[in-house]
């Protein structure tokens, strides 16, 4: 019976998770494909272990709408964000081995509670292996999603992180069901379902 109830609850956070994916998806798409932004402010060079360690500490740091603003991320990453040409967004782009990769954070909802950051490498082919990004997360007591059909590509983690708010990292892997790398990540804290 235990074990039945458990099932249910693990469905239900998964549709729940699922419906939070395809929200993200809609408000955000992926980066690399659509140039309608103005672009960002070049960066340091960095090294895809050292995006991998910025992406921990921003899942650790992340608690609260107030830790998803520009001038906290900053901090946080230890890069400087500053805004593009419109305004519209924050963050820098650079050179990560024989691609680029972007770190952006903007507000997709003037009524949204929080900030949307992402981080995208380019190409494919430099991309961030998956096990490195996956397993602090696990450890950190994030549950892992993965969409049982379709044709999103995206892995998401989450966590509550206040009686709240949960925060979701969703990745852009190669292959769903058998990743070993991701080019994009987003964060952002959203109100739990709960």
């Amino acid at each position: 019976m235990q074990d039945a109830m458990a099932a249910d609850i693990q469905r239900e956070q998964d549709n729940a998770a699922a419906i939070v994916d395809a929200a993200i998806s809609a408000e955000t798409g992926p980066a690399v494909s659509w140039d309608g932004h103005p672009p960002m402010k070049p960066g340091a060079e960095q090294t895809p272990q050292s995006l991998i360690e910025q992406v921990h500490r921003l899942a650790a740091s992340l608690r609260s709408y107030a830790d998803s603003e520009p001038q906290r991320v900053e901090e946080i990453l230890g890069t400087a964000l500053p805004p593009d040409s419109e305004g519209r967004r924050r963050g820098v782009t650079g050179n990560v081995g024989a691609g680029t990769y972007a770190w952006a954070v903007w507000k997709f909802s003037p009524d949204g509670g929080g900030q949307a950051i992402e981080l995208t490498v380019a190409p494919a082919e430099v991309c961030l292996d998956f096990q490195l990004l996956k397993s602090p997360l696990v450890d950190d007591g994030f549950r892992m999603h993965v969409p049982a059909f379709g044709d999103d590509q995206r892995i998401t983690f989450y966590k509550s992180v206040s009686p709240s708010l949960t925060l979701y990292v969703a990745m852009k892997v190669d292959v769903r069901h058998a990743p070993t790398c991701a080019s994009v990540v987003n964060m952002e804290i959203a109100q739990s379902e709960t």
